[in-house]
């Protein structure tokens, strides 16, 4: 046909004018470079080969094309923007052409050139991936998911950017314009549009997520399809209306008939895949604001406790049919006349019985109201049978999470995963408690209190049918009952969980544990790499098994520890509620897929790398002891005290890592609850299940504050109480939990006694085992043991807002003779001027370290700081280290005498709920006095009568936080970051300093070395050339001469122990790691009657605390000191400035 054959033509000479393009030469030979050289980097044997790419085969074209997407769409961008300019200056560009086309032909020709272009080499790099996917031994390969990138990201970009350029240059006719408009547009989409209104203006797929599982496929393939037709029909409309708008060449009618309809339905297939895909986000949005508002209808009911229930469930496709037998019982103090039951909203309920006898019921989204016709009175039991049908609804599960990519991203390296938390196909279900797939008496978010948890412990029974060929994998002893499968739990759990799927199993019992792990075939290729350690496996597991009970001071409560292979797009979000993430069920672990997100599962790698290093450093190691080690490293990443730390949108994010099995060893065997304050379950597990980390180096390199002292700002103004109401993130109801938490368990063990709080507590736990504990029966056993009570307490620590403040002063330590032994004795002075009672406890950092499970108190070098960082989960209840608890009343004083047995180096204070901060507090003790005579040794609390003075007649003292201070941070935002709602950085929170980045205006530090009253705080900037400065200003009392000094905030040099002792000098203040000073010369302005002077302070010389800057004569009612940025260190630092009248 002479019409394709024209197309092919045009296509042809186009494909040749562009490879001759030295523009397209440019790019196409740096992208065989890049792509070469990054497909042996990430894939080959001799490159990295992350593990998260390894595992999936799908990760290789898609990390291919992903990248190579972005740059394609830039550059079609040039290229599709010069044709019309091309043909502009070739005016007999027709004669080249041995007869005359139509605009149709002539512009179609054009764009499948380019095309063809594009993909040609698209299929060049997709090959150089898919050679390293077949040589490395280790990887699978998925030869459709090369091709269904190749349709679904490619291909839809690069026909959108062609007929909008090729419209545009019509349309415009100037080339310089369009190419600005286009490049905006793609700039547009990569920082500001990707993630909005479910990614429906993502023409180049930046951030839509496409993460293929080997299991379950893309998981959301509706969604993507839609949102890439998106910009294929569109980018075919703009295509077609260039035709009629294209007015060089002849048109045939047919051919414009013809533009005219297929504009029309591409136009048409635009607007249904738009409205689809915002309909995807739009209903997820309904579905979540429905969940809670009907929640919020019957959050204040009362509901029963489930007891034991027995599920029958028939698996049929895409969908599945249930039977659920609940027996419950009456825990509240009211009669109830009715039962009410929350289901999944994806279910529908076909009939309610009990006892054979139907029930009327009313369905409100979620809800059940059954109607029992009857009263059940306080401790009374009865039992419904409910039949239900359906698929899940996932948008229910986590109804204040909005699924925004940005701000929950859920990522493997640079590539988003679509999150999913069910999955219910024909061959494989995956149903956890969260989604409420059988009915629970209780709600799955509570609106007005987040932090609200219903825990039921309830013995399970579940009769599984499948469809053939598939294993069902649930909690309980299985047995096998007519072609089906029947759980029977073998202890009550909070939860059920069920997977169904092609499931193979290995079994390892260890001491009375039997550890089962469930994984897909050819998914075990842990076995191979491992393979060392057959015969020392059960020792490992059982030695970590050991350490974890030790750790959390109680057994593992259950019989199995089921490890769960799931689809890598299974993900849950953090809950105010708990710790727990569903990824943990009662004796069961949901592992990614192939333990794809698992950074320490690479064991072949990460062996082959070691034993080059030992053979480098000629260490001897043997394959076993390696494989251990591996082993071991992965395990307590995994399992014990890993965390996910990141920072998400510029916000600091540390998260617990979602596989930790702490909460086996709390949250899925106690519950404590109360109708008055219904956060004291979330409260307890956050003590319980803590994860202790002494000083974090990172923190400390990188400018990050302490949790408590996150904590502490967070309820500044706000009651715990307040805070939950106002639906705060995830991270901050933990830091904040853990924070009161920490505050109630002091208050514990300050009237039980350290150790025998501890002992006594842990076994009540085990003894209440699977028990809901109410927290009033908890106070009367306290009252009972150890003669107080704390319940009239909780009040003021859940509704109070108002914190405590404390203040220490003259500590002082002296070596003592008791008897025949030389003992240490430590006194200082604490006072709290607040008019609300407060606790800190003690620790010491000692010549000789005990070897307590917490270690605390590292050398804070100069401004600096140093540290490490220890992670041990569940140490809560382990407080070995703490030396003693004080509680301060409001307003009062204490003169307190400690007794040490090894020599002090350190006294570490931490103030839990405070207004301290930092609220972990180090004193250097510089100096202990020996004394030859014996003392008395006694050591205690004595109650002052006045509060001890904090500054003395005569100094006026103007601090950083004081309103003295000119922080010098005055910055007028851009019209344009206004508008696109980017905010600058001005330093209004508190950091530590950063040893990466130093910011460009006066930010606020805080450590315990400087100085306040209770914000131990300091400003620091960038060195510079005097272009920006701070000042101190304060009124004198008269004119006279004044003595100037500046506070320096850093530990003493070294450690003096008078008669002879020696003691180990700490690293040089300041300083960084094998390197100079950061903080060098200081230049202070002070302003007096005869002018202005300079006094440059040498920060290396200059003695930690006050710095005297000289005398000067003031006769005017005020006084300043500036200090610039002008030095030749990396940073500048200031914090006080103190003027003391001279005599």
């Amino acid at each position: 046909m002479v019409f394709l054959h024209n197309i092919r033509t045009v296509a042809k000479y186009e494909a040749k004018t562009l490879r001759r393009s030295w523009f397209f030469r440019l790019f196409s030979t740096g992208a065989l470079f890049i792509f070469t050289f990054l497909n042996i980097g990430f894939f080959s044997p001799v490159g990295d080969q992350p593990w998260a790419f390894i595992s999936i085969p799908s990760s290789v074209p898609l990390f291919n094309l992903y990248l190579l997407n972005i740059g394609q769409a830039i550059v079609v961008i040039f290229l599709a923007s010069d044709f019309l300019k091309r043909d502009k200056k070739v005016d007999t560009n027709e004669v080249l052409y041995t007869r005359s086309m139509s605009n149709f032909e002539y512009i179609t020709g054009k764009t499948w050139g380019i095309l063809k272009l594009f993909l040609g080499l698209d299929i060049i790099i997709l090959c150089i991936g898919l050679l390293m996917n077949i040589i490395v031994k280790d990887m699978q390969v998925d030869i459709l998911s090369y091709l269904w990138y190749l349709l679904i990201i490619c291909v839809p970009t690069i026909i959108f950017s062609l007929g909008l350029a090729f419209m545009l240059m019509s349309v415009i006719g100037n080339q310089a314009i369009t190419f600005l408009f286009l490049l905006g547009t793609a700039a547009l989409n990569m920082f500001w549009l990707w993630y909005r209104a479910g990614s429906v203006f993502d023409y180049m797929a930046f951030g839509l997520p496409v993460f293929k599982s080997g299991i379950t496929g893309f998981g959301n393939l509706a969604q993507i399809l839609n949102q890439r037709l998106i910009y294929l029909f569109s980018g075919l409309t703009f295509i077609l209306a260039t035709i009629l708008l294209f007015k060089r060449l002849p048109q045939s009618k047919i051919h414009r008939v013809i533009s005219v309809v297929f504009m029309f339905i591409f136009f048409a297939g635009t607007a249904i895949c738009a409205y689809n895909t915002w309909s995807f986000y739009k209903n997820d949005l309904d579905e979540k604001k429905q969940t809670i508002e009907i929640s919020r209808q019957y959050e204040n009911n009362d509901f029963v406790s489930l007891s034991d229930a027995s599920i029958n469930f028939q698996h049929s496709k895409n969908s599945f049919k249930a039977d659920a037998e609940l027996k419950f019982i009456n825990r509240t103090t009211n009669n109830l006349g009715i039962y009410l039951f929350s289901l999944n909203p994806g279910l529908d309920v076909t009939s309610v019985s009990s006892a054979g006898k139907k029930l009327s019921f009313r369905r409100s989204h979620h809800i059940i109201e059954i109607d029992p016709g009857r009263i059940l009175a306080p401790e009374q039991t009865d039992s419904v049978l409910i039949s239900y049908s359906g698929m899940i609804n996932e948008s229910f599960c986590y109804p204040n999470y909005s699924d925004n990519l940005k701000e929950t991203p859920y990522r493997i390296e640079m590539l988003n995963v679509n999150k999913r938390r069910a999955f219910l196909t024909e061959n494989y279900v995956l149903l956890t408690p969260e989604t409420h797939w059988y009915p629970v008496p209780g709600l799955n978010y509570y609106p007005s209190n987040p932090a609200r948890i219903k825990v039921d412990f309830t013995r399970f029974n579940i009769n599984v049918k499948t469809e053939p060929g598939l294993f069902a994998v649930s909690q309980g002893t299985l047995k096998s009952e007519n072609g089906s499968s029947v759980f029977t739990s073998e202890s009550p759990l909070t939860g059920l969980t069920l997977a169904i799927g092609n499931y193979r199993s290995d079994t390892l019992k260890v001491d009375s544990i039997k550890y089962i792990s469930y994984y897909l075939p050819g998914h075990d290729s842990y076995k191979k790499d491992l393979s060392e350690l057959k015969d020392t496996l059960s020792l490992l597991v059982s030695g970590i098994m050991r350490d974890l009970e030790t750790n959390f001071s109680t057994k593992y409560p259950f019989k199995t520890l089921s490890l769960l292979e799931v689809p890598v797009q299974f993900y849950s979000y953090p809950r105010m509620s708990t710790q727990t993430r569903a990824e943990l069920q009662p004796s069961m672990v949901l592992m990614p897929e192939k333990m794809s997100t698992l950074l320490s599962r690479s064991f072949l790698k990460q062996f082959t790398r070691q034993k080059k290093r030992m053979a480098r450093n000629n260490e001897v190691i043997t394959d076993k002891e390696l494989q251990v080690r591996l082993f071991n490293n992965f395990v307590t990443n995994t399992f014990i005290s890993g965390t996910d730390y990141r920072y998400v949108n510029g916000v600091e994010v540390n998260e617990p890592k979602r596989y930790r099995l702490g909460p086996s060893f709390y949250f899925f065997k106690n519950n404590f609850y109360s109708s008055e304050y219904p956060v004291i379950n979330a409260v307890f597990e956050s003590h319980l299940q803590k994860q202790v980390s002494a000083q974090n180096l990172f923190r400390d390199v990188s400018g990050g504050l302490s949790e408590n002292d996150k904590g502490n700002l967070i309820l500044k103004d706000k009651s715990l109480k307040e805070l939950l109401i106002s639906n705060p993130g995830s991270d901050t109801i933990r830091i904040v939990l853990t924070l009161k938490a920490d505050y109630l368990f002091n208050l514990f063990r300050s009237k039980a006694g350290i150790t025998e709080f501890k002992d006594w507590f842990s076994k009540y736990i085990d003894d209440n085992k699977f028990r809901s504990v109410d927290i009033i029966t908890f106070n009367k056993d306290v009252k009972e043991k150890f003669g107080f009570e704390f319940y009239p307490f909780l009040g003021d620590w859940f509704n109070r807002k108002e914190q405590p403040g404390f203040l220490f002063s003259d500590l002082q330590a002296n070596e003592i003779i008791v008897g025949d032994r030389v003992r240490y004795l430590v006194t200082f002075t604490a006072a709290n001027p607040e008019m609300v009672a407060g606790i800190f406890n003690i620790s010491f950092r000692t010549g000789e370290e005990s070897g307590g499970q917490q270690m605390i108190g590292s050398f804070q070098g100069g401004p600096m700081g140093g540290g490490f960082m220890i992670s041990m989960q569940g140490r809560g209840m382990e407080a070995a280290d703490i030396n003693k608890i004080i509680v301060l009343g409001p307003a009062e004083a204490k003169k307190i005498r400690i007794i040490l047995d090894a020599q002090p180096r350190a006294m570490m204070i931490n103030t839990l709920f405070a207004k301290n901060i930092p609220g972990e507090i180090n004193f250097p003790i510089d100096e202990i006095k020996k004394t030859r005579t014996n003392l008395a040794g006694t050591e205690g609390e004595a109650v002052l009568p006045a509060m001890p003075p904090f500054s003395y007649p005569g100094e006026m003292i103007v601090d950083n936080e004081d309103t003295g201070f000119d922080g010098g941070n005055h910055i007028v935002p851009s019209p344009l970051k206004n508008l696109l709602g980017i905010k600058n950085r001005r330093g209004s929170e508190y950091q530590q300093i950063s040893m990466f980045w130093a910011p460009e205006y006066w930010q606020p530090v805080v450590m315990s070395a400087y100085y306040g009253k209770y914000i131990r705080s300091s400003v620091y900037t960038r060195s510079g050339n005097s272009e920006r400065s701070v000042a101190w200003k304060t009124k004198i009392e008269g004119p006279g001469f004044y003595d100037v000094y500046c506070y320096i905030g850093k530990t003493g040099d070294k450690m003096i122990v008078r008669t002879g002792s020696s003691a180990v000098a700490p690293p040089p203040p300041g300083s960084e790691q094998g390197g100079d000073n950061v903080f060098k010369d200081m230049h202070y302005k002070i302003y007096h009657d005869e002018g202005v002077e300079e006094i440059t302070v040498d920060f290396d010389n200059a003695g930690a605390g006050w710095n005297m800057l000289g005398r000067y004569y003031l006769s005017s009612d005020s006084a300043k000191v500036e200090l610039t940025n002008q030095s030749s260190g990396r940073m500048v630092i200031g914090d006080a400035v103190k003027w003391v009248k001279a005599n």
